[in-house]
């Protein structure tokens, strides 16, 4: 890692902790919550929030360095949506749309922004496949077992679809791959009777997949 990674890591860890402490202070208002969820016990002071932020910005920054910075664009988005989409599923086990939108607009325009810094049209390609992909296999498990995900879950997976893909095809894979595998693993140790939260696990198998092969 040279003395230019180093400090573009730093920059994005203090940059993701900061957008962190942003995010923290929002949910705390509670105001993604519906009428009938309201009385819901409080979700604590999730402090956790500006360090996953701050984490996942710093471990983006350092996989792909200055030499490719233009991946960050697409593929940050993660690492700032990520943990906010998760402190809602787990309190509510609903990922609101308005936010959803907001996160797709975002990676897309940095899938574009990506692929015109770097001159590399395949990054818009992969990204395209990526999320038409995810999309289909998410509509045919819909269809095989319906209610086994919700569709909020539906909409948030071709976003990360399309993210990863824009680093690789192979990465998106194993996105998906860790994604359910962890989800599988956790599944035991989850309180019955209530909703499956599966927004966190698909924002950590993204961010995983990344670090280990992006």
């Amino acid at each position: 890692m040279t003395r230019d990674d180093l400090i573009l890591t730093a920059a994005l860890t203090i940059l993701g902790a900061v957008i962190g402490l942003a995010i923290r202070s929002r949910v705390a208002t509670l105001n993604y919550r519906h009428d009938d969820e309201a009385q819901r016990p409080p979700p604590g002071p999730r402090w956790w929030i500006p360090v996953a932020t701050a984490a996942a910005s710093g471990l983006l920054a350092w996989r792909f360095g200055v030499e490719r910075w233009p991946l960050l664009l697409p593929t940050l988005p993660l690492a700032w949506f990520g943990p906010w989409l998760s402190a809602i599923d787990l309190d509510v086990r609903r990922l609101p749309n308005r936010l959803l939108a907001v996160h797709g607009v975002v990676v897309a325009v940095g899938v574009g922004g990506a692929a015109l810094i770097s001159g590399d049209l395949n990054i818009a390609i992969q990204a395209a496949i990526g999320g038409v992909v995810a999309f289909v296999v998410f509509w045919i498990l819909d269809r095989v077992r319906p209610g086994g995900f919700g569709w909020g879950d539906g909409k948030y997976i071709p976003i990360i679809g399309a993210a990863t893909a824009a680093v690789s095809l192979s990465v998106a894979w194993w996105a998906f791959l860790i994604t359910c595998l962890a989800a599988v693993l956790a599944t035991p140790f989850r309180r019955r009777r209530t909703a499956f939260p599966f927004g966190p696990w698909l924002a950590v198998g993204a961010l995983a997949a990344i670090a280990l092969l992006g």
